[in-house]
Order: structure tokens, then sequence, then C-alpha cells
């Protein structure tokens, strides 16, 4: 398997989708500062936040259930790997942070963290296929 297979399921579309995604949740965001916390307009804000974000989560899974099984599980086995050491790492933060150490704002890291782990899982997982 090629490396630049390994991501051929994210096509130009769907990268365009993802990015269009991140400007509504960047926009949303700016919009929804605006109103005072709690208030119902900030919430709805943030609900379009969230329907922007689960929308690309869903495009990810249909686009890998278009590859191959080879591929599939390639991605797969990563996605589990990226998984479990993003948990593990939040998992420990919060003991260390119990011991002393300051917190950190996993809702805004967790989701990039996880990506960082998944695609250094995708090029280990991939070799072992080659």
């Amino acid at each position: 398997m090629y490396d630049r297979k390994l991501f051929k399921c994210y096509d130009a579309r769907f990268l365009a989708f993802s990015l269009v995604a991140g400007l509504v949740v960047i926009g949303a965001a700016f919009v929804g500062k605006r109103f005072e916390v709690g208030s119902a307009p900030r919430v709805f804000f943030a609900l379009i936040q969230v329907a922007a974000l689960a929308a690309v989560i869903i495009g990810s899974i249909v686009a890998i259930r278009r590859l191959d099984e080879l591929q599939q599980r390639v991605q797969y086995q990563s996605l589990a790997i990226a998984f479990a050491v993003t948990g593990v790492l939040i998992s420990a933060q919060g003991v260390l942070e119990k011991a002393g150490l300051p917190a950190v704002r996993w809702g805004l890291w967790a989701w990039p963290v996880m990506v960082v782990c998944w695609v250094v899982a995708l090029w280990f997982v991939q070799r072992r296929y080659r």
C-alpha cells in the first residue's frame, strides 16, 4: 500500500466540505460570543457548531466506508490507536492535575491531539501491510 492511498478517501469535495464546516464553526463562535452566556441565541450558535463538527465526523465515516477492505482496516486500526492514546493522555492529565499540575482544557485540545495520533498511527499501521 502506498502512502498516497492512505488519504484517497478524503478527496477535494470532502476537504472543501470540511473547510466550509470549519468556517461555520468559527463564524458561529464569533457570533455566539455577542450574546450573554446561557442565553438561547448563544446556545443556538453553539448547537450550530456541534452540528458542523458532527457533519464532518459523519462525512469521514462515509468516506472511509468507500475504501476497500484493507484500506478500511488500516484506517480503523489507526483510529482505534488514536482513540486509546488520546484517552490515556486525558486520563493521565486528570491524575496529574490532582497531583498538582496545572489543568489542561481538553475541550480545545482533544480533537487536535486525536488527529495527530491518528496520522502517526496511520503511518505505523500502513507499514505493516507493505
